[in-house]
């Protein structure tokens, strides 16, 4: 049985798709038997499956093909992908992002420290269209990296770690986090609680439904800061515009709390104002009364040990505030954090490679 199963939507996408799956064969440390891609194609009329046939070169791949019908989205999509998936783990990814070649191994880190959790990426926004060569030779991947000064290039949950941390466990509501773009569930649990939700259809928050079930089954959510895809520009036939986007938009976030009320704290007034507008750091935010600070600076290997004793000995400790500031991001502490689960005290985590230093980022992390 394979581990990982990548499972794509595409609609419409045939030059960013050919993209996407070009860079899949560069997977390090992952062989041909080790892992499988399925595009379910959600009746793309652009030639797509003959335009990517072959492109496959190091891995195996499934295309499924759905024509189009008053029951198309992309959760049905999704969902008929996973139904074909053998892996067990299901990474769901959009057909227009680049994944760099550590994109299985740091899937791998997490999962060889704790199976029962879902892990998720992020992404660093392009502005140009990729040429098929800067993803054969890799070269897109050197020129296209976090840039902290650079607001625009970044997916907004960057800006939220940077206040909040890159610990799950110190916001609330964790599983609004975890994008379809790029993020990883155990099928056990997808079996388990079901499958997306496809009442839920067009653009916005139809991924969230089942992060929120998976939430309340239990499952822990990882945030791992290494997993960076890069996202392709759309061509404008493909694109949603913004008008339809804000209406498709309402009418999945008002199915969502009409079935789940109490999903969140506090229900703002205007909920898709709230969540479009990028408002969401208030209801992320927990409200924590902090009586004291502790920092702890993570700069050589040597130094883990004894940070994790730190870190251990403080749990407990009701109104505390355990910030750990990681310079060299080449052991396990940012995962070993996030499964510690939620604690009396509240523990902070930045890995500094990841710091904002744009003028107008709200400064709770940076140091």
């Amino acid at each position: 049985m394979r581990k990982y199963s990548i499972v794509i939507v595409t609609y419409q996408m045939r030059e960013t798709l050919r993209n996407t799956l070009e860079a899949l064969n560069y997977m390090e440390g992952f062989g041909r038997d080790e892992f499988e891609v399925i595009v379910s194609d959600d009746g793309s009329m652009d030639g797509t499956q003959e335009y990517v046939q072959g492109i496959n070169r190091n891995y195996e791949m499934k295309y499924i093909f759905t024509e189009r019908s008053q029951l198309s989205c992309r959760n049905r999509a999704r969902n008929l992908g996973i139904k074909e998936a053998g892996g067990e783990i299901i990474i769901c990814m959009d057909g227009d992002v680049l994944a760099n070649k550590n994109l299985l191994s740091e899937f791998d880190r997490c999962y060889s420290m704790d199976s029962n959790i879902v892990v998720a990426g992020a992404r660093i926004m392009l502005e140009r269209n990729v040429e098929y060569e800067a993803v054969h030779d890799q070269s897109i991947f050197m020129k296209h990296r976090f840039d902290g000064s650079n607001n625009e290039s970044l997916d907004d949950r960057y800006r939220k770690y940077n206040v909040l941390s890159y610990n799950s466990n110190a916001m609330r509501h964790p599983w609004l986090m975890a994008h379809t773009n790029i993020v990883s569930i155990p099928k056990a649990y997808i079996n388990k609680v079901g499958l997306f939700s496809e009442e839920i259809k067009g653009w916005g928050f139809d991924e969230s439904e089942l992060m929120y079930r998976l939430f309340k089954a239990g499952v822990k959510f990882i945030i791992n800061h290494k997993i960076e895809v890069l996202h392709q520009p759309h061509n404008e036939m493909r694109d949603t515009p913004e008008n339809v986007k804000v209406i498709e938009f309402t009418n999945n976030i008002s199915l969502f709390f009409k079935k789940y009320p109490d999903a969140l704290n506090q229900l703002p007034e205007n909920l898709t104002d709230y969540f479009m507008n990028d408002q969401m750091l208030e209801l992320l935010t927990p409200a924590h009364a902090i009586l004291r600070r502790i920092e702890l600076n993570l700069k050589q290997t040597e130094e883990l040990l004894e940070i994790k004793q730190v870190i251990i000995k403080c749990l407990n400790e009701e109104g505390l505030e355990l910030v750990v500031y990681d310079y060299i991001e080449s052991t396990d502490l940012d995962i070993y954090i996030q499964l510690l689960g939620e604690t009396r005290s509240v523990i902070k985590y930045f890995p500094m490679s990841k710091k904002l230093t744009y003028s107008t980022v709200l400064d709770g992390g940076e140091k």
